[in-house]
């Protein structure tokens, strides 16, 4: 697997093509997941993640090493994901029983996820929270980003990115107590 310093040393050296495909090799995966939380869909995940290699590509002439490539890969993946549930108006729906019925339907059907009790109430809890909140906590606990990393992904401010979080967590916390 490449390493960023390999990506940047490819950038510095014109190879945009290579770049974008190191990138491939080593944000793929992470990319996906990040992708599939936000827009729910393994189908949806699949086009976002594909217009998000395009705009990377377009994108890697003029990447102005303000953020690590990580980072920057994050926000176009993000930016992407949020285009396609604006074309779907799914961030104006408010999470009903339905919907959770429908999410988890979809989520239990994939051949990559695993759902024990445990974690269906664990992703049941997460569902419950609001829009903001879902994404934080998911960049924050299963991708593993830091507040300021996901203060330059989403644009921001990173004490609402922290009050966030927290409040997420207290309230996942607080359901999963109640039923364990």
């Amino acid at each position: 697997m490449k390493d960023e310093a390999h990506i940047v040393r490819l950038l510095e050296s014109n190879q945009i093509a290579l770049a974008v495909t190191a990138i491939s090799e080593q944000y793929h995966e992470v990319l996906y997941w990040h992708i599939r939380k936000l827009v729910k869909r393994h189908d949806l995940a699949d086009d976002v993640l594909q217009n998000t290699y395009l705009r990377i590509f377009k994108g890697l002439k003029g990447f102005g090493f303000k953020s690590s490539i990580k980072t920057w890969c994050y926000r176009i993946a993000y930016n992407e994901s949020m285009r396609e549930l604006k074309k779907n108006q799914a961030l104006k729906k408010a999470a009903t029983h339905t919907e959770s019925k429908d999410y988890f339907a979809t989520l239990t059907a994939d051949q990559y996820f695993d759902l024990d009790s445990v974690s269906h109430a664990f992703h049941e809890s997460l569902l419950g929270l609001p829009e903001k909140q879902q994404q934080i906590f998911q960049m924050k606990y299963f991708d593993e980003l830091t507040f300021e990393e996901i203060a330059r992904i989403t644009s921001w401010n990173i004490n609402s990115i922290k009050t966030g979080f927290y409040a997420a967590k207290e309230k996942i916390k607080h359901k999963l107590t109640a039923i364990v």
